[in-house]
C-alpha cells in the first residue's frame, strides 16, 4: 500500500468503547479514514454515523464488507460474535483488530488465529495498556534485567463497588465467557506477560466468587501463577471493591531492584541501600490511558500499510486465554 494512501477502516459495534475511544482516535489519525460504522441496532448505527459525520452506516456486517471497500476493521461487539465476524473479515480480505476479550475460550482464540493465518491477514488483540509510554519504558527495563532475576509479581484491578454499569452482555456467561476475569483479569495477565516476555506457566491456582453482585458470572477473582523462572505472579481483580476508590497496579520485585506501574516507580539495590531512580515525566495516569488508544490505532494502521508484525498478536491472546481457563478450572468452574 502506498504511504500516501489513507487506510480505510470500519467498525463493527457502535457501543461505548467505539464512541468514546475508537471513533475519535481514528478521526484524529491522518493516515486513516473511518468510512463506515456497523451495528445490528440500525437506529444506533445511524445515530452514531450522524453524530460523528460518517459517510455511511450498515446494520449487517456482510453489507459492510460488500460495499465499504475496507482495508481494516475493528470488532467491538459482544465476545460471542468475534469468531464469526473475524472469519467474515478475513474472507473479505480485511485485516482485523478485536476489542477485548479476544475470545470466550482458548478454542475460539485458536480458531481466529488459524483463520487469519490461512487468509494471510493480520489479527491484533486490542490491548491498549501495551501502548502506554510508561509500559514501554518498563518493558525495556525488565528486558535488560535491570532488576535482576524476578522473584515476585503482583497485579490487580479493583473497581469500586457501585451501581452495575457494565454493558448488559458482560454479566451473561454465554455472551461473554465469564465475568471480571474476562473483563479486567485478561488485561492484567496480558500486561504482565507482555512486560516479562511471555514466560512459561508451570502452575495455576485460582479462586472466583459472585457474592457481592450476585450476577451469573464472577465479580471477584484471584490467582497464584507459578512461572518457569521460579517467580510467582499473584493476580486479583474485582468489580466489587468496597474501598473508596478504584485501584489498578502492577508490581515487580527482583534480586537487584523493584518496579511498579500506575504510577511508574523504579528502585535499585545499591549494596545494603535502596536507590530510587529518577524517571521521565510520562504524564498522569488518565492521560496515559487515553493516549494509549490513539497509539494503538496508529499502530494498527501502520501494520496494515507496511504488513509488519503487530505489537500484540493473536498467538499471545491464545496464551492469555490458556491461563484464564486454567484459573476457572482450578476454581471448579
Amino acid at each position: 500500500m502506498p504511504d500516501s494512501k489513507k487506510v480505510r477502516l470500519g467498525i463493527i459495534g457502535a457501543g461505548g468503547i467505539s464512541q468514546v475511544a475508537h471513533i475519535p482516535n481514528i478521526l484524529g489519525t491522518r493516515s486513516a479514514e473511518l468510512v463506515a460504522i456497523c451495528d445490528s441496532d440500525a437506529g444506533r448505527a445511524a445515530g452514531v454515523a450522524e453524530r460523528f459525520g460518517l459517510p455511511v452506516w450498515f446494520d449487517e456486517p456482510e453489507a459492510l464488507f460488500r460495499h465499504a471497500a475496507l482495508d481494516g476493521v475493528l470488532i467491538t461487539t459482544p465476545t460471542i460474535s468475534h469468531v464469526a465476524l473475524a472469519q467474515l473479515a478475513f474472507e473479505s480480505g480485511v485485516d482485523v483488530m478485536i476489542e477485548k476479550p479476544f475470545a470466550r475460550t482458548t478454542t475460539e482464540a485458536r480458531a481466529i488465529v488459524e483463520y487469519a493465518e490461512r487468509s494471510g491477514r493480520l489479527v491484533i488483540p486490542a490491548m491498549n495498556h501495551r501502548f502506554r509510554s510508561d509500559t514501554i519504558h518498563l518493558r525495556r527495563v525488565l528486558a535488560k534485567k535491570e532488576l535482576g532475576e524476578l522473584t515476585m509479581i503482583r497485579a490487580g484491578w479493583l473497581r469500586q463497588l457501585g451501581v452495575w454499569g457494565r454493558p448488559y452482555w458482560f454479566s451473561d456467561q454465554k455472551l461473554s465467557g465469564g465475568g471480571v476475569l474476562m473483563d479486567l483479569g485478561i488485561q492484567m495477565i496480558d500486561l504482565v506477560f507482555f512486560l516479562t516476555g511471555f514466560p512459561v506457566v508451570i502452575e495455576v491456582v485460582g479462586s472466583i466468587n459472585d457474592k457481592a453482585l450476585a450476577l451469573d458470572v464472577e465479580d471477584t477473582a484471584t490467582a497464584f501463577i507459578r512461572l518457569e523462572d521460579e517467580s510467582v505472579f499473584q493476580l486479583e481483580v474485582s468489580w466489587a471493591n468496597c474501598d473508596d476508590h478504584d485501584k489498578a497496579y502492577t508490581w515487580f520485585s527482583g534480586t537487584r531492584g523493584a518496579a511498579a506501574l500506575n504510577p511508574l516507580r523504579l528502585s535499585r539495590r545499591q549494596k545494603d541501600a535502596i536507590e530510587h531512580i529518577d524517571l521521565p515525566n510520562f504524564g498522569d495516569d488518565v492521560r496515559l490511558y487515553r493516549n494509549s488508544f490513539q497509539t494503538e490505532i496508529a499502530h494498527f494502521v501502520e501494520c496494515i500499510k507496511k504488513r509488519q508484525k503487530p505489537l500484540a498478536t493473536g498467538q499471545e491472546a491464545v496464551k492469555v486465554m490458556e491461563v484464564v481457563e486454567a484459573i476457572y478450572h482450578s476454581a471448579g468452574r
